[in-house]
């Protein structure tokens, strides 16, 4: 029996329902007037889709993990977006041969995504290993008061005490 209050998750994309109410008209001016966009901002695009080849790669490549996605493909659009926001402020059509020239913004830009995907792979085991210090300490920590109970109280009271070392 379903909750009324819960909504289920719809994994189907909206642009493809949508895209699919418009008649042969509409969807022929959208595809043209998207075409005409990529012509006339060619150096932008064309950053777009090099800066983001890393996230491209994960999408095709591990479709199912989501949360993977999401990290490597919000650190590589930061790192797109500073050399972006470089071309727009010296913005020309004849700009895009010199976007491969400048190494320092191409590293920037893919290591940016290689930074998220190690950020993934490996917060988890750094989490891992500080949540074990932490309750090691607190065992110690309650094994060095159940021992002061100990010679309060007596060993009857307090029995088996493990040692904390």
């Amino acid at each position: 029996m379903k909750n009324k209050n819960t909504k289920e998750f719809d994994s189907s994309p909206q642009f493809g329902k949508s895209f699919r109410k418009l008649n042969l008209f509409q969807k022929a001016a959208l595809i043209i007037l998207f075409i005409l966009i990529c012509i006339i901002s060619f150096p932008i695009v064309l950053i777009l889709i090099f800066g983001l080849l890393p996230t491209l790669t994960i999408l095709f490549v591990d479709k199912k993990n989501y949360d993977k996605q999401l990290i490597v493909g919000c650190f590589n659009i930061a790192g797109v977006f500073f050399y972006l926001f470089g071309v727009l402020n010296k913005f020309s059509v004849g700009q895009q041969n010199d976007i491969a020239d400048n190494i320092f913004m191409t590293i920037l830009m893919l290591g940016s995504a290689a930074l998220g995907l190690v950020l993934y792979n490996e917060l988890p085991n750094f989490y891992a290993y500080l949540y074990k210090i932490i309750s090691t300490r607190k065992i110690d920590k309650i094994n060095t008061r159940l021992e002061k109970l100990k010679e309060d109280w007596g060993e009857e009271i307090v029995p088996n005490i493990p040692s904390s070392k």
